[in-house]
């Protein structure tokens, strides 16, 4: 399994899940309901996680969100990270993941 998504909320990841569901994608949701913990452990660490479930499907997949990422955005374009292809909305301006900037525009 590969990790394709995350987002502090929950709806963003489901409606994701439901493209590559359409797509016939295989995926799951991780930390589903673990909002709940938030203060307890680290923030990020609970945030819901879209994740494929068979790895060869994982470019695929990932093509498949970063053509809809317009479209499923609220009213700003997010932007994916360009050291390690993490997808991030647009009020971010560093990489959750590997900590790099978001390119200026």
């Amino acid at each position: 399994m590969k990790q394709v998504f995350v987002s502090q909320h929950l709806f963003e990841v489901e409606m994701r899940k439901e493209r590559l569901e359409q797509a016939g994608i295989s995926s799951l949701i991780k930390n589903q309901r673990t909002t709940g913990l938030a203060g307890e452990i680290p923030f990020t660490e609970v945030f819901p996680e879209l994740w494929v479930v068979q790895d060869e499907e994982y470019d695929r997949a990932r093509r498949l969100l970063g053509d809809g990422l317009v479209a499923l955005s609220s009213n700003q374009e997010g932007w994916i990270c360009p050291g390690c292809d993490e997808c991030h909305e647009s009020q971010f301006a560093t990489c959750w993941k590997c900590g790099l900037e978001q390119p200026s525009a």
